[in-house]
């Protein structure tokens, strides 16, 4: 009956640390993004992972990356300011596209985890692709340049 216990126990162990280890196993780290003190809310897109456990792909729709941001969401930052994007555990690689309404897109460069954002007043989003070992995800902020 003892030995019934203590499998038991090891057993109840081994499932709450499976649900604890898991969700961050499945998904790639999400960036924290920031301009100065500001904090710039990042909507995830699709991404695929592979964790210890499992791994997954995930594909979010949106109509476009433009309406993935969400205009309400914008931050409002300075002209020519920095945005800061880092993530909990650095990407190996990653590539930027600033949008101006739904047609107009280029590259951006992201370096030293910093993006600066035009001189030119308007809103801007930012689609973030970001690569690791495990997988990739996508994500996307805006800001408000006023």
């Amino acid at each position: 009956m003892r030995k019934m216990l203590v499998i038991g126990n090891v057993l109840g162990i081994i499932v709450i640390l499976l649900f604890i280890i898991q969700p961050f196993s499945t998904a790639p780290p999400t960036p924290k993004v920031t301009s100065g003190e500001t904090v710039i809310p990042v909507t995830e897109g699709s991404y695929c992972w592979d964790g210890p456990f499992s791994g997954k792909c995930v594909d979010k729709k949106y109509s476009s990356i433009v309406a993935m941001a969400g205009e309400e969401q914008s931050a409002s930052v300075a002209p020519g300011e920095n945005v800061t994007v880092t993530f909990k555990k650095q990407p190996k690689k990653m590539v930027a596209e600033q949008w101006v309404g739904d047609s107009h897109v280029e590259t951006v460069e992201v370096k030293d985890h910093l993006i600066v954002v035009p001189e030119k007043e308007g809103i801007y989003v930012y689609h973030l692709v970001a690569h690791w070992k495990q997988g990739d995800g996508s994500y996307v902020f805006s800001v408000k340049v006023k």
